[in-house]
């Protein structure tokens, strides 16, 4: 008798690569056709990808990468930075990674059946400043940091910067990740953030300089340092 009687239907996974995006596609031998679990090989990660073709073409249709740019890896990949999403097809599941700047270049949600965006930790960008190194060691508790030109650009943590953006910011940190439809801006649904607020620096983000709140001042906002 064999010792692995249930190996045609355990999931076994493929590692492929377009671009910056990622998507490990995961199935059964089963429905590979395959009676055994075998060392993954090229010809079987094309009938796994072939599996995903759905998924594929919907990628593609929508610009966020062509159908034939995807290209198996023999190794495992390191988890891409990106937003996350759960595929489940007909004979096949896969977990997709891509780049937020694509996603931020669609209008509207994509329509990819069978796929769920992951919640990502978010942030909500309010303001941002060069300080020179005077204001910079000015920062103290019980102290006000004028806003200059508030802002309200919700993105996710893993997000990358934009061009301008300059070296201290201030932000409101959701305590639980939130949906990409909403950072998106495809959706409403955006939680309310915090009362309290972070002041960074961007070249290091988990670096926190500051916390405080925001208060009414004149016609605009201050940022009341309560701690640093």
């Amino acid at each position: 008798m064999s010792s692995l009687p249930h190996t045609q239907t355990e999931p076994a996974g493929w590692h492929f690569r377009a671009g910056s995006g990622t998507l490990r596609v995961s199935a059964s031998r089963e429905a590979l056709g395959s009676d055994a679990l075998m060392p993954p090989c090229a010809a079987e990660a094309a009938v796994a990808l072939d599996l995903a073709g759905e998924l594929l073409d919907a990628l593609e249709a929508h610009g966020l990468a062509p159908a034939t740019a995807w290209q198996w890896s023999s190794q495992p990949e390191l988890p891409a930075s990106g937003a996350r999403a759960l595929w489940q097809g007909r004979g096949a599941q896969a977990l997709l990674t891509l780049p937020w700047a694509a996603l931020r270049q669609l209008a509207q949600a994509p329509v990819l059946p069978g796929l769920q965006w992951l919640p990502a930790p978010a942030e909500c960008l309010l303001a941002q400043w060069r300080f020179s190194d005077e204001e910079r060691a000015a920062i103290e508790p019980g102290g006000l940091v004028l806003l200059d030109a508030p802002c309200r650009r919700p993105r996710a943590r893993s997000e990358p910067g934009l061009p301008g953006d300059l070296p201290w910011q201030l932000v409101a940190r959701w305590p639980a990740p939130v949906r990409v439809e909403a950072l998106m801006g495809w959706e409403g649904g955006l939680p309310p953030w915090p009362a309290e607020v972070l002041l960074v620096e961007t070249a290091w983000p988990d670096a926190v300089l500051a916390r405080g709140r925001l208060l009414p001042w004149g016609s605009g906002e201050a940022l009341l340092i309560e701690t640093c």
